[in-house]
């Protein structure tokens, strides 16, 4: 069973270039869990104990405001969740919830960061994956309050 997740992670853009035994090896350190629509996964303001590989399916990443769930994004294989709020010993930003029948690979905490520390390649492709995920966020922001101000503006006229 892990052979065929092992040849799923060396297709994900994330790790080209992995082999199957790399993969492996990731798989290794942690464990491969299959959830079920509307599970959720992590909640916000939780401790960040574990981070996920998305193997399979899709999730959904949101958070609660006024009573009301707002939607970030949507992730599918390929996304790793959780990482930044485990590398900065923060609590969860947001929650994931499971869309549609979905597997991960789940890492806690201790054995991420071994990971990282062991594979200088992995850790390069994460960090640049978050930080770009960061930068996405700031210009977001920016469009957001760009559109906002400029709505002020235009009712104060």
């Amino acid at each position: 069973m892990h052979e065929e997740y092992a040849s799923l992670i060396t297709g994900l853009p994330l790790f080209k270039g992995y082999t199957v035994q790399g993969a492996q090896r990731l798989i290794g350190k942690g464990a491969v869990e299959e959830h079920s629509p509307d599970e959720v996964l992590f909640k916000e303001g939780d401790a960040a104990t574990d981070v996920l590989l998305v193997l399979k399916g899709k999730l959904q990443v949101f958070v609660e405001r006024q009573g009301r769930p707002l939607v970030l994004t949507d992730c599918g294989p390929g996304t790793i969740l959780g990482e930044l709020a485990v590398l900065c010993g923060i609590q969860r930003s947001a929650s994931v919830r499971v869309l549609e029948p979905s597997t991960v690979l789940q890492w806690d905490a201790a054995a991420f960061r071994s990971l990282l520390l062991a594979d200088a390649f992995l850790s390069e492709r994460i960090f640049r994956q978050a930080l770009r995920t960061l930068i996405d966020k700031e210009q977001s922001l920016i469009a957001s309050l760009t559109e906002s101000q400029a709505g002020a503006s235009q009712t104060q006229a």
